[in-house]
């Protein structure tokens, strides 16, 4: 997992994560060290309750897109939980705002918070108590005030 944190008090924010990450059972890898795994990519995201799957992927190869990534769906979500979550629409940098236009065009609403996330390069398929105990983890973690996003490769 990767956070993102932005801070005006690292010590802080660092002995936040560090004390939660332990609390969970779970190790505080050095600064940098996971994000090979990783990479930057300008992604566009559309909450499943606000658009047709197949009619989102006609539009997003219409319009040049890279990929289209379906959300992970686990067997415990809830309903709430399941209709926060987004297809994420990847593009290039150039191509960002012809999607963005095209979706409009076409009525289809997507997130305010659009722009660059990490993206895993592979993802790592985990067992069941693995994505329990990582799904707990990632939660609180957003809990933190500091905290922006948090970044996994396991599914």
């Amino acid at each position: 997992m990767i956070v993102m944190v932005s801070t005006d008090k690292v010590t802080r924010s660092v002995a936040d994560v560090r004390g939660l990450v332990k609390d969970c059972g779970a190790k505080l890898a050095d600064l940098g060290s996971i994000l090979f795994k990783f990479r930057w990519a300008r992604v566009v995201n559309v909450k499943v309750t606000d658009a047709d799957k197949d009619q989102l992927l006609g539009i997003a190869l219409d319009a040049g897109a890279e990929d289209m990534i379906e959300p992970t769906v686990y067997e415990d979500d809830s309903e709430e939980d399941r209709s926060e979550n987004c297809y994420k629409i990847v593009t290039s940098g150039e191509n960002y705002s012809v999607i963005l236009s095209k979706l409009r065009h076409e009525g289809v609403a997507f997130e305010p918070d659009n722009g660059f996330e990490l993206l895993p390069l592979n993802t790592i398929e985990v067992d069941d108590e693995a994505v329990d105990l990582n799904k707990d983890l990632m939660s609180k973690l957003l809990e933190l005030d500091d905290v922006d996003a948090v970044y996994s490769d396991q599914i």
